[in-house]
Parts: structure tokens; sequence; C-alpha cells
């Protein structure tokens, strides 16, 4: 396959692994520890907020602890994707001969 095609391939499989392992962790709500739809779903059943394992009342969306570290997860996983393509469609080499039997 020739280096210009090999290339497109390897970005645009990168590409998409990329924004699908981000829709899902946004599909997931990775991002967030406590939601504003727990914290609604806590206040229409007369509660003031999301109550945690500790004892705390949270009455505001929380982040996770790890969210800062999703966009460097996507980029990585792109980039491995991207790489196996750009590999997995190089030339091949010719298998090595192996020497003639000399007396």
């Amino acid at each position: 396959m020739r280096t210009p095609v090999r290339i497109f391939a390897a970005a645009a499989v990168g590409l998409a692994v990329g924004l699908a392992v981000m829709a899902h962790d946004r599909q997931m709500g990775a991002e967030w520890a406590v939601s504003a739809e727990q914290i609604a779903d806590a206040q229409a059943y007369g509660k003031p907020g999301v109550e945690l394992p500790p004892g705390h009342m949270v009455t505001a969306p929380q982040r996770s602890e790890g969210a800062e570290r999703f966009p460097l997860k996507w980029i990585l996983l792109g980039l491995a994707a991207g790489g196996a393509v750009l590999a997995g469609t190089g030339h091949r080499r010719a298998p090595a001969r192996k020497p003639d039997d000399r007396p």
C-alpha cells in the first residue's frame, strides 16, 4: 500500500477510535462523580442533594477525580490505533534465506 494512503488510513482510524472512546466515556457519565441529573432526582424525592458515603451532602455537580485525564486517554488510544494501522499496512519484508549447505 502506498505511503499517503497508509497515513490517511492511520489518521482516520486514530480519529475514529479517539472520538468513539470519548463518546463512550461521556455516555457512561464517567466525567462526573455526582451529575446534575442525580441531584435533580434527589431533589424530586424531597432531599436537598445527593448524600455521599462519608455522610456529606452534595448540592452541586461534582467532577470525578480523574476527569482531567480523559483527554489524554482519548489521544493515546487514538494514537495507538493509528500506529497499529500504520504498522499493519506496511510493506512486508522478504523472509531471510537459509545459508546453502556447503561442506
